[in-house]
Formats: structure tokens, C-alpha cells, sequence
């Protein structure tokens, strides 16, 4: 486009080179050397480093709850751990095996208890079994255990025999907790009786109190038995039973106070990975909404660096990993654990921090794999669980013990992979050397050594080593254990950045799974010639599926017609493309406009996992009735036409020159952010090219550097609650590569412009919607960017606001170029240079906002104002007067034009003339100039109809046709007289079963589908006269405007 109210010229010439820009910037001029893109690589990364990093800690700063739990979680787990210590170990001292007892009691062993005296046990219980049953010696000697049960006889009730052990094991399988042993006798003739005693060996434990079944039990059922075969036997002797007796005492060894009940080194491991866990939550949620959110590609955007963006993570999260552990070893030395201060702090220190930063890298891992931020909270509970589950599984010694450790190897490597199984087999170490009866805690020097896999004792004895700490049934040191969480530490975060990169992000795109084999990873190419013929095949890469062609055909098979302002614009294209080729840039006939798009297409192909849904989907519920089917439910598109290839952009050729602003519209669908994430490099194009300031942005490196004189404000503000907008223009600055002094001086001023420089030092949380947005203009033009891209930049902003931020944006027009995407028409009317409408993925209409008012208007609106014939009458009469006048100015517009006023006030008449009569408005216009006192005009006002019903016009064209081209004819609608109409696709008006007429308005759904918007009912004098409806398409006679007829511009808002 050569200016405002101009056609588009078909081909390239002379003339037309002239009237671009003299001095483009180029690649290798001036202006690039002054870019970020010329400094060293690690000047650009130092300088991004620095400032995510300071966004990352002002960020956690005023973060203050998130924070502060951060470091109070290790107060909280400590202090828990020590309550239950405490606890525990209060209940020492009730129990005589723990207390101190240098002279041991002999103690007589007791009678048989009776069962009921057993904790845990069921109702009926008995107080032992015995078998055979059908034996009389056997018979005497449970007798004698029954009768001579010191202090309580024992009733035969309480006892049950059976003939075999097989019935004794059958009943104590079918009865659980129902006696206290079983006797199995084995008489040996009259030398004696042989005995098998069964008891319960479950150690019980209630509120404190120990009960060992080995003294509770077995001794005295042992002794009893024992008792009564010495008593038989005597009898059998002949000897007298008045002179047997039969005493059994028992004493323990003498003992110090046993301390080693103490849970810290059995509990420390679950304690401090519950700890740690609530900062792997938060930097994994952290980290999944900078992505979600939009933060992470605007700071791209900005030409940020990938190895910036994890490193300023790491670093920070490193800084957070120092404080974890030094607040988890103060806390434990303060509550005086044992574990704490008897292990080398070296070690300690080095365990924790190497878990936090293994914990940190797996963080960064699984954030590949989420993509909202609410679900890094669901995920991190099932890490929890997983977690714990083997912090109890290690307690139990599985597989860190020579008997497991080869049980099975598989196992040993996945949990060998987990940090927290590290972390609890190191905590379990630590902890038993801290309470051992000998030397106790691993030092620095011993924290492999200590670690000893030796069963032999004749092997131990040598290598015992005096005054040192061993553990000889050790398999893995805590020497070994921190080489593996470094090197998990590591691996995890390049694992991480990879799978970032090959992963579809938010946009579905992703690099190659060899992508870092490539050279052109590694070394940026900085040429951007054109190839000369012969190497065209490489500029248009036609293995991407989509060549240069004509985008007559759309992708979808059917011929749709195309506008000749757009068929001159990508005519002229493909003739700039021939004379470019095989041409350097800067010889070129013609110098580079500022963005210059070739055969632009995007097209979206079904991934493998979709087609699979949808043929299981039309497996499993493709014979449900159709009774079942709602029958108002629109019908849903085939399977076959939904799993097609989508063409979101089908061939679009166009060009903007500096000092411009090109307007993109579309409905809902139509294509224009799809192009514009192309522009920006956010999505690789399927076919085309696109050149900016002369630069190929499919080229390698071409989004990097194009992304140094690039701005972007996004549709939806991408900003930081937690910080100002001062810290978000400094932090953008820095990351674009702005020096301090000039990034301080342009921010300001851009804050002043905005006007937002009262509020510069507010944190953007408490900014209201549409300081968020014109913030987000102020950081798209930060850096003096040459091409800005602007997505809807006033939503939300009040009209004093939005007529300001409009000021700022044609202020900004001077020296670079500015695409614009909106839905305020009157935004497009006013800012837009260049006005492209796309629709259904076609640019349909390009062109300056008047010409394409010209072209696709549906007429004229002609305003006149009436007054009274006569003054100085009552109101009544002077009523009576203006609806007389009013009826010969509609009687007359009636015979002259066939139209009836559109709308009326107090003050106006508004006409809507089709173009259908435009040959007949001269005459019209002068008849009015000639009686107009006679009629009571004053005022005459001609305008082109609004830019919005152009946009309408073509949206409607758009969707009938591709209505036709899926069978969809009609849309059922309810109309006020209660009968149901079905009205064509784009028509305006409706007739009802009773004849009643309706005023058809129409708009379109989220998808871009036509739909009803309501029925208004026609009067019989407001019957639509055939003529009077817009037509949609080019004026044929291609004037501008009636002779003799000029012309008040309108604007009007799309809502």
C-alpha cells in the first residue's frame, strides 16, 4: 500500500520504490550492531541472569506467605520430632528394661497367667491348648498343670485338648488371640515325656505399657510343663509327692538407662523431605505459571535465553537449598538431638543441601510434564505419598542391607534415582552412628570408610578399627550417596531443559529430539541474503507441506473468490520475490519493507493420540440410538472432517511499511493471532517466508535477532502481581540488553506517557485493568523497538484512557512499524494506515479504512435535520408541525431513494441509501439544496457506512460460504408471532407462517459461526425493499464517491 485512500499497486516500479523508506535498517547496518544480538553471548546471558535473578528473589519476597512457610517448615518438623521424642522417651522410665538397674532382683517365675490378662486378646479365650487328648500320662500332667498353678488353680473349662497337632493348628488358624500357647506332648515310654510348647511372640505395646511374651508367657507355660513332668515322673518313681518341690528364678543383666530409644535418626529422613517439600511444591507451581501465564514467552520475546531462564532458577533456588539446611541443622543442634551434634556438620550440611538441589533438578523435571499451575499442588501430595512410602520402606532395611541389597537390582536402580530413598538411607546412617554404644557420629574424614559390607567375624575383628564409628553390615556410604544426588542433581536439570525443548509447549510447537546435534544450534547464522535460484528450494523449504502457491484455492477444496486489492497486494508480492532472488539485500532494487510476508500458511495436523480418541470414541459410541440424541443439538461435524488438517492460515501475501500501522481483523477463528504468534517467531510457519527489516525469521537464529527490535504487548496482560511497574520496565529492559542509564531514562518516560509514572512503584496486583494494559504498552515499546506488535492494547481501558493510549500509539508510528489487532472498529478507523480483515484463515480485504468503506460498504447513510414550518406556536401545534414536516421528508426519500429512515431522534433522520442508488444521489442532493426550506431541512449530512458493517459484510460472506461448502443452509429461529422460521445463511430479513416480517441481525459465535442474534418485527410500511439490502461486494462503477458529494467519516464500536 502506498498511503491512505490509494489502490494497491499490481506490480513493482520505479515509482513505487521510491516512496518506501530510503534507509531501512538492515542486517550488519548500524542498528544492529547496537542490538544485544552483536555483544558477546555471555554479556547478553550475564545481564538476563542478574535480572531474573533479582525478579526470581523480589518475586519470593513479597511472596511473603509462600515465603515464610519456606522457612518455617523446618521449625515446625524439628519441634514435632521433638515432641515425639520427648514423648517416647518419657515412657522409658515406666518400663524396668529402660531404666537404670546396676543390681538386678531374682525374681521367681510366676503362675500361668490368666488369658484374659493378655492384651489384645478375644472373647472366649482359653488359657492353653494341649494335645494328644486320648492319653493318660498326658491327661495327668495337664491335670498337675491345672491343679498346682501357683496362686490360681486353673479350671478344666479353661483348657481344650485335641488328638492331633494338626487339629491344634487348625483351631489356632480359625481362632486368632483366643489363648496364650498350646502344649504338644510326646510320651517316651517311662523314661520321660518329650513337649513342643506354641506361643504368640507379638510384642504388645498400650499407652505405655511393654508387655514381652517371653515373660508374660512362654516362661511360665514353659516351667509349668516342665513342673509337672518332673512331678510325674516322681511319682512314678514311687517316691513321695509331699517331698517334690520345684522352684525356677530369673534375673536380668545389670544395665545402664537406655537411651538408645531415640526416634530422631529413625524419623529425621520423612522429617525433612516433608519440609523440603513444601519449596519443591512451590518452585514446581512457580515455574508451570510463568509458562501457563504467558510470562515465560513474553520475557522470549524480549529476546531472553533459554540457559538465562533455568540458570536464574537454579541459582536462586541454590541460594534457598543453603538456607534449607543450615535452618534444618540450626533447629536439630538447638533442640539438642543427638543427630545433630554428633555428626560432622560437614557431612550433615553436604546431604541436605546435595538433597535439595536433587530435589530442585526434579522439580525442573516434572514441570516439563504439567501444564497448569493448580496441578503442581495435587502433584506434589502424590510425591509425598510416594516419598513416604519408601522413607518407610528403607526403615525397614529393604534394599540397603546385605541380604536385599541382591535381592532385586532393578528396585536398587529405581531407588537409587529417587532423592528422598538417598536422603533416608543417609539419615538412617547418620542416626544409628549418632546413639551407638562405642564411638559415636560419622566425621568428615570417615564418611565412606564407616560404611563396611563384612559378615565374617574373624574378617571384622581386623577390620575393627579403635575409637572410630563402623558399620559392618553397611552396603552404600554417604560418600556414595552424595556423588549420586550430584549426579541426579545434574542430570535432572539437563534432562529438564531437554525435554522443555522437545515437548510441545502452550503453542504445540517443539524442537527436534537432535536438536542439540545440529550446528545450527550452536552456531547462529547471521546471513540474511536471499538464495539465489538454485538454492530456492532451500529459502522455500518444501518439505514442510506447504509451497509457495496461489492461495485462490482455499485448503479445503473449494474455489473461493478473491478480492482484486488483495490479488494486486500478493502480486506484487511474488513479483518483489522474483526480483529479490538471487539478490543480497543490501543491492536489492528495491530496499526491504518492514515486514514483508510471503506465502504465509498454518496449517494444524491431528496429533496420533487424537485420531486414536476419536476412532475408540466412534467404536465405543457409535451405536447409540439416535433417540438418545438431543433433537435441537446442532449436528456435530464427521469424525473424517474433524481429524482433517487445519488451515488456520491459507496463503497470505502482504507487506508493512515503516511509519504504519497495519490493522488485522477477523472474527473469532479467522486466523489473525495464529499470524500474528508467526510474526513474532512464537509459531513456525508451515509454508512461506517472512522477512523482517530484511531479516528471515525461519533463518537460523533469525527469531533470535528479529526478536532484539521487536515489541510485544499480548492480548492478555503478562505481568508479575508481586512487583511494580517500574520493576517490570527494568527487569524487561535488562533481559532486551538496555543499558542501566538509558533503560532508566526510557522507562521513565514511557511511564509518563502511559500515564502510570504516580503509580510506577505500585505492585501490579493492585493495578486495575487497564493500567495493566497500558503498562503492557509501555513495556512493548521499551528498547525502541522498529517493528511493535499490539493485541488488542485497550481492552478494558476507559474512553479518556483509550483516546490516550491511541495518542501514544500514533506518536509511536515515527521510525518503526506497528501491527495492530483489535475489535474496536473505531480503534481501526482511526490508527490503521493499512486494514486487512481476515476470515476462515484468507486475507479477505486489504486496503486503507476508506477504500475498503468504498469497496464493501453496503451504501450511504444520509442524515438531515428537520425543523417546524411555522414558530412561535404552542408545544402542541409545533408538534403537530414537526411530525407534518417529518411525513413530506419521508414521503419524499420514499419516491426519490425507496428507503425509510433507519433510525430517528429529536434532532436527525438517518437514511440508509444502498449503492444500489448511488447513481441517483446527486439528484437528490441538489433537489434538497433546492427545497430544502420548503421541506424544513437545515442540515444534510452524507457519510460511508461504518467500518464495522464492511467487517461484517465480509465476516458474513465468509461464513456463507463456507456454510454452503459443509451443507449447512439455514438456521432454525423462534420468532415473537410463536411460529418457528428458518432463515438462509446472511439473509436479512424473514417472513413467518403468518405473514408477519422480521428484521433479521446476525453475529457470530466464539467458533466464527454465523448466528441469529434476534428478530426485530417490521411494520407493513417498513416491508425491506429488495434494493435496500447490503449486497456485500465491490461497488461495480469503482468511484470513490458521488460527484458532487463529500464525506463526514463515522466510527463506530464493535461490541
Amino acid at each position: 500500500m502506498n498511503g491512505k485512500g490509494e489502490g494497491v499497486k499490481p506490480s513493482i516500479d520505479s515509482e513505487d520504490a521510491t516512496l518506501r523508506p530510503a534507509a531501512a535498517p538492515m542486517t550488519g547496518s548500524p542498528f544492529m550492531g547496537a542490538r544485544i544480538l552483536d555483544r558477546h553471548w555471555h554479556v547478553r546471558f550475564w545481564e538476563q541472569f542478574t535480572s531474573l535473578s533479582y525478579k526470581n528473589m523480589i518475586v519470593a519476597y513479597r511472596n511473603l506467605r509462600a515465603t515464610l512457610l519456606r522457612i518455617i517448615a523446618p521449625l515446625f518438623f524439628m519441634f514435632l520430632l521433638w515432641l515425639i521424642n520427648i514423648a517416647v522417651r518419657n515412657d522409658n522410665p515406666y518400663l524396668e528394661y529402660f531404666v537404670d538397674n546396676p543390681d538386678p532382683a531374682v525374681v521367681t517365675v510366676g503362675a500361668i497367667p490368666a488369658c484374659a490378662t493378655d492384651m489384645y486378646i478375644e472373647s472366649p479365650c482359653w488359657d492353653f491348648l494341649y494335645q494328644p487328648n486320648n492319653n493318660s500320662a498326658v491327661e495327668a500332667i495337664v491335670t498337675g498343670i491345672r491343679e498346682n498353678n501357683p496362686g490360681r488353680p486353673i479350671p478344666a473349662s479353661a483348657v481344650l485338648g485335641f488328638p492331633s497337632m494338626d487339629d491344634v493348628n487348625s483351631w489356632l488358624q480359625n481362632n486368632k488371640e483366643q489363648t496364650l500357647g498350646a502344649y504338644h506332648f510326646s510320651p517316651n515310654g517311662s523314661s520321660g515325656m518329650d513337649f513342643l510348647l506354641q506361643i504368640n511372640s507379638t510384642v504388645k505395646l498400650f499407652r505405655g505399657l511393654y508387655q514381652d511374651p517371653t515373660f508374660f508367657s512362654q516362661v511360665p507355660l514353659q516351667v509349668a510343663a516342665e513342673r509337672e513332668i518332673a512331678r510325674y515322673l516322681w511319682q512314678l518313681a514311687g517316691r513321695d509327692a509331699a517331698n517334690f518341690s520345684w522352684t525356677i528364678s530369673l534375673s536380668e543383666f545389670a544395665h545402664p538407662t537406655v537411651d538408645s530409644i531415640n526416634i530422631v535418626g529413625q524419623a529425621i529422613g520423612p522429617f525433612v523431605f516433608a519440609a523440603n517439600l513444601f519449596g519443591f511444591v512451590l518452585l514446581l507451581s512457580s515455574v508451570v505459571m510463568e509458562r501457563e501465564q504467558g510470562l515465560r514467552q513474553a520475557l522470549k520475546n524480549m529476546g531472553m535465553l533459554d540457559s538465562a531462564f533455568w540458570l536464574s532458577w537454579g541459582f536462586t533456588e541454590l541460594l534457598a537449598g543453603i538456607l534449607f539446611s543450615l535452618l534444618i541443622i540450626g533447629f536439630g543442634a538447638a533442640f539438642q538431638f543427638d543427630f545433630f551434634l554428633n555428626n560432622s556438620f560437614g557431612v550433615l550440611f553436604l546431604v541436605f543441601f546435595l538433597f535439595q538441589w536433587a530435589m530442585t533438578s526434579t522439580a525442573f523435571l516434572f514441570s516439563t510434564f504439567i501444564s497448569k499451575a493448580t496441578s503442581a499442588v495435587y502433584f506434589g501430595f502424590v510425591i509425598f505419598i510416594i516419598g513416604w512410602i519408601c522413607q518407610v520402606v528403607i526403615a525397614f532395611g529393604f534394599p540397603y542391607t546385605p541380604d536385599n541389597i541382591d535381592s532385586v537390582p532393578a528396585l536398587n536402580v529405581i531407588f537409587a534415582l529417587l532423592p528422598w530413598s538417598l536422603l533416608a538411607k543417609a539419615s538412617w546412617d547418620l542416626g544409628a552412628a549418632s546413639v551407638a554404644s562405642g564411638p559415636q557420629g560419622i566425621q568428615w574424614s570417615t564418611r565412606g570408610s564407616y560404611c563396611q559390607n563384612i559378615q565374617d567375624p574373624e574378617a571384622q575383628a581386623k577390620a575393627f578399627v579403635p575409637g572410630v564409628y563402623q558399620n559392618f553390615d553397611c552396603v552404600l556410604s554417604i560418600e556414595t550417596i552424595m556423588i549420586f544426588l550430584t549426579l541426579e542433581a545434574l542430570a535432572y536439570f539437563v534432562l529438564a531443559v531437554y525435554l522443555d525443548n522437545i515437548l510441545p509447549n502452550e503453542q504445540g510447537v517443539r524442537q527436534k529430539p537432535w536438536y542439540f546435534l545440529l550446528p545450527s544450534y550452536w552456531r547462529r547464522d547471521r546471513s540474511s541474503a536471499i538464495p539465489p535460484p538454485k538454492a530456492k528450494r532451500r529459502f522455500w523449504p518444501w518439505k514442510r507441506a506447504a509451497a509457495v502457491q496461489p492461495s485462490g484455492p482455499s485448503a479445503n477444496g473449494s474455489k473461493v473468490p478473491i478480492d482484486a486489492d488483495v490479488a494486486a497486494e500478493e502480486q506484487r508480492m511474488r513479483n518483489l520475490l522474483e526480483l529479490r532472488t538471487g539478490h543480497d539485500l543490501a543491492t536489492s532494487p528495491v530496499p526491504p519493507a518492514a515486514v514483508e510476508v510471503f506465502g504465509l500458511k498454518q496449517v494444524f495436523t491431528p496429533g496420533i493420540l487424537t485420531r486414536f480418541g476419536h476412532s475408540l470414541n466412534r467404536f465405543f459410541c457409535g451405536w447409540v440410538p439416535k433417540l438418545r440424541r438431543k433433537k435441537n443439538r446442532r449436528p456435530a461435524k464427521p469424525v473424517s472432517q474433524r481429524l482433517k488438517p487445519f488451515w488456520a492460515i491459507k496463503g497470505s501475501w502482504f507487506s508493512i511499511e515503516q511509519d504504519k500501522l497495519f490493522c488485522l481483523l477477523g472474527p473469532n477463528g479467522a486466523g489473525k493471532t495464529t499470524t500474528i504468534n508467526c510474526l513474532t517467531g512464537v509459531l513456525p510457519p508451515t509454508g512461506g517466508e517472512v522477512l523482517v527489516y530484511g531479516e528471515r525469521l525461519g533463518s537460523s537464529g533469525g527469531a533470535d535477532r528479529i526478536r532484539s527490535i521487536m515489541g510485544v504487548c499480548q492480548q492478555f496482560d503478562v505481568l508479575w502481581p508481586e512487583l511494580s511497574g517500574a520493576e517490570h520496565m527494568h527487569i524487561y529492559g535488562r533481559v532486551k540488553g538496555l543499558p542501566r542509564s538509558a533503560l532508566r531514562e526510557q522507562a521513565a518516560a514511557l511511564l509518563e506517557q502511559v500515564r502510570l509514572q504516580g503509580a510506577a512503584r505500585v505492585r501490579t496486583g493492585a493495578y486495575s485493568g487497564g493500567m495493566r494494559r497500558r503498562l503492557s504498552v509501555a513495556i512493548a515499546l521499551l528498547g525502541d523497538p522498529l517493528i511493535v506488535y499490539l493485541d488488542e492494547p485497550t481492552t478494558g481501558l476507559d474512553p479518556i484512557s483509550r483516546r490516550h493510549v491511541w495518542d501514544v500509539i500514533e506518536a509511536a508510528k515515527a521510525g518503526r512499524a506497528i501491527v495492530l489487532t483489535t475489535h474496536s472498529m473505531e480503534e481501526a478507523d482511526i490508527l490503521g494506515d493499512t486494514v486487512g480483515i481476515m476470515a476462515r484463515g484468507q486475507l479477505r480485504a486489504l486496503g486503507t479504512p476508506l477504500r475498503l468503506k468504498q469497496r464493501f460498504g453496503s451504501g450511504y447513510q444520509l442524515s438531515v435535520s428537520v425543523v417546524p414550518r411555522v414558530t412561535g406556536a404552542d408545544g402542541a401545534a409545533a408538534a403537530r408541525a414537526q411530525a407534518a414536516r417529518a411525513d413530506e421528508v419521508r414521503a419524499y426519500f420514499r419516491a426519490a431513494l425507496g428507503v425509510a429512515p433507519a433510525e430517528e431522534n429529536r434532532a436527525y433522520m438517518h437514511f440508509l441509501v444502498p449503492k444500489a442508488r448511488e447513481a441517483e444521489l446527486p439528484g437528490v442532493l441538489g433537489t434538497l439544496r433546492e427545497r430544502g426550506s420548503e421541506l424544513g431541512i437545515t442540515d444534510v449530512q452524507i457519510a460511508l457506512t461504518s467500518l464495522e458493517e464492511v467487517f461484517l459484510t465480509i465476516a458474513r460472506k465468509a461464513e456463507m460460504e463456507a456454510a454452503e461448502a459443509e451443507g449447512r443452509g439455514s438456521v432454525e429461529v423462534h420468532l415473537d408471532d410463536g411460529t418457528i422460521g428458518h432463515v438462509p445463511l446472511g439473509d436479512e430479513f424473514v417472513e413467518s407462517e403468518n405473514g408477519n416480517r422480521y428484521a433479521v441481525k446476525w453475529a457470530q459465535d466464539e467458533a466464527g459461526n454465523l448466528q441469529v442474534l434476534r428478530c426485530v418485527p417490521l411494520s407493513a410500511s417498513e416491508g425491506a425493499p429488495s434494493d435496500d439490502r447490503p449486497t456485500g461486494t465491490p461497488s461495480s462503477t469503482g468511484s470513490d464517491a458521488p460527484p458532487g458529494v463529500s464525506f463526514k467519516p463515522r466510527q463506530s464500536v464493535l461490541l
